[in-house]
């Protein structure tokens, strides 16, 4: 099988940040919430709930169901269920999978990881998703970081290409990962919450820039593979940046999970215009999570009843954000919408990630995705 390109879609890389009208039709106003298809890429949901998927038909919203991480020891557990949620709901669900780290030393690694993805790819997986482990978790023998383009890994990213699929990375920590704790940063409650992941003051830790240079290794190294990085490529807070690596790199893309408020606080007009200029390379994604597998005890009606209203809320106010104009109130503070262009909606919401991950090929069901 021949792997994607994204190359023919690269725009001309002399085109400035502006690509201008033949994008608005004349007199055109927003589409209605429901009536664009919106395609998640970046979601967690291990449970078959009828009223989430009720509410998805319902807003027109189908997602992206992403296995990850690789150290936790519910591999299986995982792939069982996304493997349930697809073949009860191939529209809904296509699924990634990811690999067990836990082996990495092991001297069958390599051999045994690409058997478990061929065994993925032949249920369905359009992808596979590497997470935030690689580079700030893992070590080697000798208790070095290992960074997500270690030889190691060579291999495995090599025959995802071969196969065709998509490498879905989610590598770093947003750059306030390394800063002080500041309660005006979007990821300030994460970071007191979480401070295992919080690295400021933890020399031993890999920076961010050689995480994200690993990361960029990886795609000279495999020049053929699709790599999708997750939330914004982990340069939330450098549209510059993002749109470096975009020109630089013809198979990369981004999608936005979890980081539509950190496109708020940058100026709408140089939001606007990277997407203008990278209409076919951005993707939408909330990264919303239900892993109750994960739980001491099953999940209350009471509980699952938040998620979805969690859903459904942060839906509609990044649709509002994206396709909207004028000011708005978003994540308590005050914006201005996007107001792009439907051409650029319809791209951002459903033909990117169709066309990237093939999903036309895997809602027809497993049988047909192999």
């Amino acid at each position: 099988m021949h792997p994607p390109t994204l190359r023919p879609l690269l725009l001309a890389g002399a085109a400035a940040l502006t690509l201008a009208s033949p994008l608005f039709a004349a007199g055109e106003t927003a589409p209605a919430f429901a009536e664009i298809l919106k395609i998640d890429a970046h979601s967690h949901v291990f449970e078959d709930i009828p009223e989430l998927n009720r509410l998805m038909r319902a807003v027109n919203v189908r997602t992206i169901n992403i296995c990850n991480n690789g150290t936790d020891g519910y591999l299986d557990t995982m792939h069982g269920i996304a493997l349930e949620q697809y073949r009860r709901h191939p529209d809904l669900f296509p699924f990634e999978a990811t690999f067990d780290l836990l082996r990495r030393d092991e001297p069958t690694y390599v051999q045994e990881v690409i058997a478990h993805l061929d065994r993925m790819f032949a249920q369905g997986a359009v992808g596979v998703k590497i997470w935030k482990e690689i580079g700030i978790d893992i070590k080697d023998r000798d208790g070095k970081f290992i960074l997500p383009d270690d030889p190691r890994f060579d291999p495995i990213y090599a025959h995802i290409a071969k196969r065709g699929k998509v490498l879905h990375a989610h590598l770093a920590e947003p750059i306030d990962a390394w800063l002080p704790l500041d309660p005006e940063s979007n990821h300030y409650h994460y970071y007191s919450a979480n401070p295992e992941w919080h690295l400021y003051g933890k020399p031993e830790y890999p920076s961010h820039a050689a995480i994200i240079a690993a990361r960029d290794n990886i795609m000279r190294k495999h020049p053929d593979l699709v790599v999708v990085g997750a939330h914004l490529g982990s340069l939330e807070h450098d549209l510059d940046g993002i749109a470096e690596r975009l020109a630089r790199y013809p198979n990369f893309a981004i999608e936005v999970s979890a980081r539509t408020r950190n496109l708020t606080r940058h100026p709408a007009e140089k939001v606007r215009a990277l997407f203008l200029k990278y209409p076919d390379r951005i993707m939408y994604g909330i990264d919303g999570s239900w892993k109750p597998y994960r739980l001491p005890t099953p999940p209350s009606e009471a509980q699952r009843q938040g998620y979805i209203n969690r859903l459904r809320l942060q839906y509609q106010n990044d649709f509002d954000y994206y396709a909207g104009s004028g000011r708005l109130t978003y994540a308590n503070r005050e914006v201005e919408a996007l107001n792009l262009p439907r051409a650029v909606l319809e791209q951002f919401y459903h033909r990117n990630a169709i066309r990237i991950f093939r999903l036309d090929k895997a809602w027809a069901g497993p049988a047909a995705a192999q």
